[in-house]
């Protein structure tokens, strides 16, 4: 799953309602792990990276589509972030830390 999260793309479109989030996968990477296209493995998909990232957002309003021409299975979520608990951030370890 992780060198699948790397090759994702992301762009974010803000607006009043929060952010519509795009994720592009190419689908050699996404057929590795998932034999369907579909919502679970969107919802998935979904958590991991935003997990992965450290982002709070809620995905609502889950789309996924196989683009057969050009190779990408393709996610878009709404994210709202109004009303979240904020998770706690990992915190660097001391070494990384540049003082």
């Amino acid at each position: 799953m992780d060198i699948m999260l790397e090759s994702v793309l992301d762009r974010r479109v803000k607006h009043e309602g929060g952010y519509d989030l795009y994720l592009e996968i190419p689908e050699k990477e996404y057929l590795q792990i998932y034999e369907d296209v579909n919502n679970e493995a969107a919802e998935n998909i979904l958590k991991q990276f935003l997990q992965l990232h450290q982002d709070d957002g809620r995905p609502d309003h889950i789309e996924i589509k196989y683009d057969r021409n050009n190779h990408t299975i393709n996610i878009k979520a709404l994210l709202k972030y109004e009303g979240n608990d904020h998770t706690k951030a990992d915190t660097l370890p001391n070494y990384l830390n540049y003082e």
